[in-house]
């Protein structure tokens, strides 16, 4: 039987595609399509700033001096960061197999950090208000395929941090199938997404 490959960020993406009311409709179609392709492309403004302010905060874990300081604000911000993830175990990936109907899929994902009893998600928004994360699908698939109890996503925008909490359930695998199945139901009319998803992420 085949089995598709299912990842925080496809789940995620077509959550975006479907309830964005900023962006043109042709912009966030395109955007879901490429993350359907596999499309290999150059980091946005937006996104190289999340990876820079991850890279610099593995670089304060690392007793290493930032190269560029933005301001004083964003210096405490990755101190602070720093303190709560230092020891942690970088980039780890998960995975676990879960069977809706009778279709296999294979839940999939990279963690950035894991210390503990905890899984930490770091991000950098410009835009931030409170509760910002709780309809993502992320902290569902870490948490269920690790088992472990507690998630935080540590959030700034460079000058000021927020922490957002989330934890196991016994009710998480539910709430991952439903999101699941909410993505199948729309591909159903959607030929295009569908072609592309049974293409790129199956045979895993």
């Amino acid at each position: 039987m085949t089995k598709y490959l299912i990842t925080p960020t496809l789940i995620n993406s077509f959550q975006y595609y479907i309830d964005d009311e900023f962006k043109s409709p042709a912009d966030s179609r395109a955007d879901f399509l490429k993350t359907l392709s596999k499309e290999k492309f150059e980091p946005n403004q937006a996104m190289q700033k999340g990876i820079d302010f991850e890279n610099d905060i593995k670089a304060k874990c690392d007793n290493i001096l930032l190269d560029k300081k933005e301001n004083i604000d964003y210096e405490v911000i990755c101190n602070d960061i720093a303190t709560i993830v230092k020891d942690g175990l970088w980039q780890q990936t998960c995975k676990k197999e879960l069977k809706i109907g009778n279709q296999e899929f294979l839940l999939y994902g990279k963690m950035d950090v894991i210390k503990r009893d905890t899984i930490y998600d770091i991000k950098y928004t410009s835009n931030y208000e409170l509760g910002k994360f709780l309809g993502s699908a992320q902290h569902l698939i870490y948490l269920y395929c690790t088992g472990l109890p507690k998630f935080k996503y540590l959030i700034s925008n460079g000058k000021d941090f927020w922490i957002e909490d989330y934890f196991n359930s016994v009710n998480i695998e539910n709430k991952i199938k439903n999101k699941i199945n909410n993505f199948l139901s729309y591909l159903e009319n959607d030929n295009e997404a569908k072609n592309l998803f049974e293409t790129k992420w199956r045979g895993v």
